[in-house]
């Protein structure tokens, strides 16, 4: 049975974004049976699962007989090579689909999470709006580029929905959440399409009642 690891609770805001979704999401697709496992943060900081996660993070996914893999793009690049699912059999459109999904992760979140570290955890107001305009153009410049690269295309790779869509479109919630991506009309279509499938509604609706079930009491974060 392939595990998912996955947060008892995150602030609302979050709730729909957590990166366990993409797991679930690729899961969902090909129709593979899994199990969610339920971290708090003790359990994110121990000994135990940072042999899994050096970094602390979720998800990983455990299957037996398999090694334990971390990052979302890894779980996500697995499961759909191992089940021949939303990876082109052609070879040139397959590398392009690897290639999106590393420039989903490498080129466009890293923009994105920099304006979020700003909107929703820096608390000195100063400090924000001195920061803010930077991380905001940069952001902007990145979704215009993508936007271009698109074009009038339905997809990114071919005529159907890869998993370079799936990372591209799961990377784009967090504009989407920061009112960025209203910005850019073609990939609002873009994002509306990929989020129609069934598979994505599962994974997002599972992860937000787990969510609901839990407060932030069940976390077991340390005071401060």
């Amino acid at each position: 049975m392939i595990t998912i690891t996955a947060m008892k609770w995150v602030p609302p805001f979050a709730a729909g974004s957590v990166r366990d979704h993409r797991g679930r999401w690729i899961l969902n697709e090909v129709g593979w049976a899994y199990q969610v496992r339920l971290v708090d943060a003790p359990t994110l900081a121990s000994a135990e699962y940072r042999t899994l996660q050096p970094f602390g993070q979720v998800p990983i996914m455990e299957e037996d007989g398999r090694p334990t893999l971390f990052e979302s793009g890894a779980i996500v690049l697995d499961v759909a090579t191992r089940s021949g699912k939303l990876l082109p059999s052609d070879p040139n459109q397959r590398a392009e689909t690897i290639m999106w999904v590393i420039a989903a992760l490498n080129s466009i979140e890293p923009f994105l999470m920099n304006l979020a570290e700003v909107e929703f955890f820096m608390s000195d107001e100063t400090e924000k709006s001195l920061r803010r305009p930077a991380v905001l153009a940069a952001a902007k410049k990145r979704l215009g580029e993508l936007q271009d690269a698109l074009g009038g295309r339905q997809w990114l790779v071919g005529d159907s929905f890869t998993v370079g869509g799936l990372m591209m479109s799961s990377v784009l919630k967090i504009a989407s959440s920061l009112k960025v991506l209203e910005d850019f009309p073609a990939l609002v279509a873009y994002q509306a399409r990929c989020f129609e499938r069934p598979a994505y509604r599962k994974a997002i609706d599972d992860q937000c009642a787990t969510i609901a079930r839990h407060r932030m009491e069940d976390m077991r974060y340390e005071e401060a």
